[in-house]
């Protein structure tokens, strides 16, 4: 078989502070489930790494933080070895340690674009995308270099709060809605014109942009999003139009999932980012 690009699969078994628990549980359940096992048979050398907290204090925000500072290590080490880091996070604002400048593709059924300021609840996970592209938290994590947000595509996006609606209108990110995300040239004329702009990119994948009727990610899943094979259509234009540098799946929580159907549909796109990896 012929040899494909080295791995560094980096699981983060944390939801907001805790291990293993709600989302949290989501990276190890798709390592138990062959996660490392399917990139082996399609040739990849893989490297598993599991980030833990060091600190005995947890709480969300503090070790949220701690968290993506060991993430940015992790991805720093990976591409210094010439590996393509994939990320399993329990919380999207993971992903902010895995950013390298380029461009970012967003998959959500949520905008996470609240701030401090905007949320309704605080909870520093809806918070994710505005940490991205530098809009709140920027002090927390020095080592991260926020994204330009016109160099942001937030596909299928569909439950957001009204001030992170009316924030996110008003900022430069490409959104897609899960219609839009559908309509081929609408989405050709967003790719095309990102791939003008930067040569590669991340891609974040939060479980719950899929729709429920598959089985729900998590608590937070929304109705009207995207099935398999849009996600995976998507993730093909990308590739077809730039490179895809690092990965991201986010937000699994089993005991949400249906006769295993989103823990399924994650390890396929886990070998097709691998597989379209560069």
């Amino acid at each position: 078989m012929t040899a494909r690009l080295p791995l560094r699969l980096i699981e983060v078994p944390y939801d907001s502070g805790h291990r293993d628990a709600r989302m949290g549980s989501g990276p190890l359940a798709l390592a138990r489930a062959g996660a490392a096992a399917r990139l082996r048979e399609r040739g990849h050398t893989v490297r598993e790494r599991v980030v833990e907290a060091a600190s005995r204090w947890r709480s969300e925000t503090t070790t949220a933080f701690e968290l993506q500072r060991a993430v940015a290590a992790e991805a720093v080490a990976a591409r210094a070895a010439g590996q393509f880091p994939l990320l399993l996070a329990g919380n999207c604002n993971s992903t902010v340690g895995m950013l390298a400048g380029g461009g970012l593709v967003w998959f959500d059924a949520h905008g996470d674009f609240n701030t401090p300021e905007t949320s309704p609840t605080g909870f520093l996970d809806g918070q994710a995308l505005a940490m991205a592209v530098g809009r709140c938290w920027t002090a927390a994590v020095p080592e991260v270099v926020p994204v330009a947000e016109r160099n942001v595509v937030l596909v299928g996006a569909r439950s957001l709060d009204p001030a992170e609606e009316s924030a996110l209108r008003g900022s430069d990110v490409a959104w897609l809605p899960p219609d839009q995300a559908r309509d081929v040239g609408r989405l050709s004329t967003v790719l095309t014109e990102l791939a003008a702009r930067v040569d590669a990119v991340h891609v974040h994948i939060d479980l719950d942009v899929y729709d429920p009727s598959l089985a729900p990610a998590n608590s937070f899943a929304a109705p009207g999003g995207l099935l398999a094979d849009d996600v995976r259509r998507i993730l093909v234009g990308i590739a077809e139009r730039t490179r895809i540098t690092s990965a991201t799946l986010a937000s699994y929580d089993p005991r949400c999932d249906r006769g295993s159907r989103i823990r399924d549909t994650a390890l396929d796109v886990l070998v097709l980012l691998a597989e379209l990896g560069t």
